[in-house]
């Protein structure tokens, strides 16, 4: 307890050292929308949003009016909705998606607010469904495909089109089919 209460009076010294201003808005029934953590004279700011029911909505530092750095986004229950990084209002960098349950759906690179390079997508109860190469929401290049979890077709896929060899395989990961896509 004594512990916690150094922390407090430390950082609000802080926060007054540094002349950290802090802007709130309210939803008509005077409920937090937002909190605005800002310096005087500096463009950075730290906002954090909120739902009615006084959940955290999202959180991430701003540069000037664009969300920069890293970014978390929750929903309404409170459990994380998305967390990555935005580089001037982009996403750009690795981005984790989450189901409402608390498990991850996706997880991969943007590249100036694109999909890009490998991505990963989950079922609802933690199992891979896909795996591989996007380029935006086209798929490019090598994927695997999932079904319970294991891997059971790969081959490449060209703006969404499967091309070239395609193989299935078994539980246990043998090539049991073959097949050729044309481009």
């Amino acid at each position: 307890m004594k512990f916690l209460a150094f922390i407090l009076l430390f950082f609000s010294n802080f926060l007054l050292e540094q002349n950290i201003k802090v802007k709130k808005e309210y939803y008509p029934d005077k409920s937090l929308k937002s909190e605005c953590l800002y310096e005087f004279g500096n463009n950075e700011k730290y906002l954090k949003t909120f739902y009615k029911n006084g959940n955290l909505m999202s959180e991430g530092r701003l540069k000037g009016k664009k969300k920069n750095d890293y970014w978390f986004y929750y929903y309404e229950n409170g459990n994380i909705q998305a967390e990555g990084r935005y580089v001037l209002k982009k996403k750009d960098g690795y981005w984790k998606n989450y189901y409402q349950n608390g498990q991850l759906k996706a997880e991969g690179n943007y590249v100036n607010d694109v999909e890009k390079d490998w991505w990963i997508f989950y079922n609802e109860q933690g199992k891979k469904i896909n795996e591989g190469h996007f380029d935006g929401h086209l798929k490019n290049g090598f994927h695997h495909i999932y079904e319970n979890g294991i891997v059971k077709w790969a081959g490449h896929y060209k703006n969404n089109t499967k091309v070239g060899t395609w193989v299935t395989l078994n539980d246990k990961k043998e090539v049991v089919e073959i097949i050729e896509h044309g481009e």
